[in-house]
């Protein structure tokens, strides 16, 4: 039997460690490099950072699998046990253009079961963290479950690149939305609903960009979804929806597949 707390109490000083590594870091950002696209950056930091949280889940938990962002070869093999999903720097584009609006985030499985979550607004120094036995919590404070906001009366965060695809109708639900806006980070798109002060988010995640928004979102009843309607699954990318039920309803009435 796991101890949620434990790993709980051990996510959240990791993440804190590394995001004053980061600050502490900001003006030493080298080896810039592309991966995927001339905007799809990894520089230093990620993989410093990344090293430094897999180099305390080995030790610490052993037996745990770990999926990480920056990981050379990356395993998606579907483990059955204890799993970490690292996300050692979540907005990298930011960090490197305005040294602001990123963030560094964990989520923890227990084969399919959600065990914790952790998602570190490092220039805000606002940690939200939790899980389902645990509750959400920012630093110290408990938060509500977010209004159930309709789509029509709230905000809603998108991925400009698809947006522009307009793949799932985002076009129209953005109309049919008070507006929307651009985070540049799913990490701080999933603390802005978890707020209330956006009611929906659309993009297209892997696995490490979601699964600690996931976890803390769904504990405060938000609903996380495929686009399809399906569950998602955590080892994929995905095209995914976040919302409260009433925005999350409208929007599927929209879109079309």
């Amino acid at each position: 039997m796991i101890d949620e707390h434990q790993i709980m109490q051990d996510v959240t000083t990791w993440v804190i460690e590394c995001a004053d590594y980061a600050k502490s870091n900001l003006g030493k950002i080298k080896n810039i490099a592309q991966k995927n696209g001339e905007y799809d950056l990894v520089t230093n930091l990620d993989t410093d950072i990344e090293a430094k949280i897999e180099v305390q889940i080995h030790k610490h938990y052993p037996e745990a699998s770990i999926i990480g962002e920056e990981a050379t070869v990356k395993s998606l093999h579907q483990p059955t046990g204890l799993t970490f999903f690292v996300d050692p720097i979540d907005g990298t584009l930011n960090l490197v253009k305005k040294h602001d609006c990123f963030a560094i985030m964990i989520g923890v499985y227990d084969g399919e079961r959600p065990v914790c979550g952790a998602i570190m607004d490092v220039m805000k120094e606002q940690l939200y963290w939790g899980g389902p036995n645990i509750g959400v919590f920012c630093n110290g404070r408990r938060l509500p479950a977010p209004t159930d906001v309709a789509l029509k009366d709230g905000l809603v965060g998108v991925s400009w690149r698809q947006f522009l695809g307009n793949r799932f109708n985002e076009i129209k639900i953005a109309q049919n939305s008070a507006g929307i806006r651009v985070m540049g980070s799913a990490g701080l798109e999933f603390i802005e609903l978890m707020n209330g002060k956006h009611i929906a988010y659309l993009a297209t995640l892997n696995p490490w960009d979601f699964a600690a928004g996931r976890i803390l979102a769904e504990t405060l009843g938000i609903k996380v979804r495929a686009a399809n309607g399906n569950q998602l699954n955590r080892f994929k990318t995905s095209h995914l929806i976040a919302g409260t039920p009433a925005a999350y309803h409208r929007i599927k009435m929209l879109q079309q597949f």
